[in-house]
């Protein structure tokens, strides 16, 4: 017999590992930002395993529902591990346009904020772009947009292509 709350063990605990991630992030990208290499601390070691932690429970958290991923509505899981995405993407990336402008200007100056929000909002365009495209060549009914399909690439490329560009030092 299970217990009566059991079936929110799983969602808790995908939570907590999510604020650790989120919260190891800060010192992991500060260390990598202020002495420029990657230099092992604290963040290194729990945003690494946090995350993998996540990736480890994305399956067993998120529920098994049969048809197609486009068509269903998401739930409270899947929204958390978006905005999880989404955070450590546009973390990712703000280290990018410090890197990117040689640490010039102070983290929170404003072309460092005005650059990232450019950035966010040409993934955000190509993001529309790609499911644009994506439902047009489906269907030869349909000419909207699949918004999960944008909403998809818009969580999952940033993170993506920051930490291509972090981990092979291309704007040191």
């Amino acid at each position: 017999m299970k217990a009566k709350y059991a079936r929110f063990f799983g969602p808790v605990l995908l939570g907590m590992v999510m604020i650790a991630a989120l919260c190891a992030l800060i010192p992991f990208l500060a260390s990598f930002l202020h002495e420029g290499r990657w230099e092992p601390g604290w963040g290194w070691v729990v945003y690494p395993l946090a995350s993998f932690t996540v990736a480890w429970m994305i399956p067993v958290v998120l529920p098994k529902r049969k048809g197609d991923w486009r068509a269903k509505q998401y739930g409270w899981p899947e929204w958390s591990l978006l905005s999880y995405f989404f955070l450590v993407g546009l973390g990712l990336n703000w280290g990018c346009v410090v890197l990117g402008f040689s640490r010039k200007y102070a983290f929170f100056s404003i072309p460092v904020i005005a650059a990232t929000g450019l950035i966010m909002a040409f993934y955000a365009a190509i993001a529309f772009l790609v499911s644009w495209f994506e439902s047009s060549f489906n269907s030869a009914d349909s000419t909207g947009v699949n918004w999960r399909t944008a909403l998809l690439f818009f969580v999952f490329a940033p993170v993506i292509l920051a930490s291509i560009v972090l981990r092979l030092g291309l704007l040191r």
